[in-house]
């Protein structure tokens, strides 16, 4: 399956990357307490943010502030998989962590990002952030979706138009902790991730 909720707030693939076979692969946000939620550099990031459609596939990612006053950001992703390839019609399957991921601010950086795979790198000031996970299993619901054995895995797979999606049941998966950053221009946030020494785009939202 294809990136499965990447990264909130930077996290790495590997902490948020599912796996498996097939065709394809509103939320309500809090304030920090107190004054630090508005005067945090981060607080331009809380909302709820969408992907543009990928061959089914939609993910949406709610920011907000821990509730511990920590200034920490606390993020949800989801992912959709639509019955239609354009994701439009009804959404036949959702995908989610069982654990919630915290941003821990790290400093912010200028960097050079390419944002789209044959563009030139581009100037983005980024917030860096630490995202971790305690252990966690990715999930998968919908009225139509059925748990499979398919070649010796275990597998969550829902019809499409255009054939199936499934994704792997990788069970849980150990506690994480990796470097990324967020980026925001007008409606458009950026989530970075380190990929071997050298920071790069991970995935674009726009502001739900």
């Amino acid at each position: 399956m294809k990136k499965l909720l990447a990264v909130l707030a930077g996290s790495a693939a590997a902490l948020l990357t599912g796996c498996g076979g097939g065709s394809g692969g509103g939320g309500t946000t809090q304030q920090l307490a107190g004054d630090s939620g508005s005067a945090s550099p981060l607080a331009a990031y809380i909302g709820t943010w969408q992907s543009a459609c990928d061959d089914h596939d939609r993910q949406s990612l709610v920011i907000a502030f821990k509730s511990d006053g920590s200034g920490s950001l606390e993020m949800t992703p989801t992912g959709e998989t639509y019955f239609k390839a354009d994701c439009s019609g009804p959404v036949v399957a959702t995908d989610s962590m069982s654990a919630k991921i915290t941003g821990k601010p790290d400093g912010t950086a200028d960097m050079l990002i390419k944002l789209a795979e044959n563009a030139a790198a581009t100037s983005l000031r980024v917030d860096k952030v630490t995202s971790s996970a305690p252990a966690y299993a990715f999930q998968r619901s919908g009225a139509t979706v059925k748990y499979v054995l398919r070649a010796n895995q275990q597998q969550w797979c829902v019809e499409v138009d255009n054939g199936e999606s499934c994704m792997w049941d990788e069970g849980m998966q150990a506690a994480q902790s990796v470097p990324g950053g967020l980026s925001l221009r007008g409606n458009d946030l950026y989530t970075v991730m380190l990929d071997k020494g050298v920071y790069v785009l991970d995935m674009h939202y726009v502001k739900k």
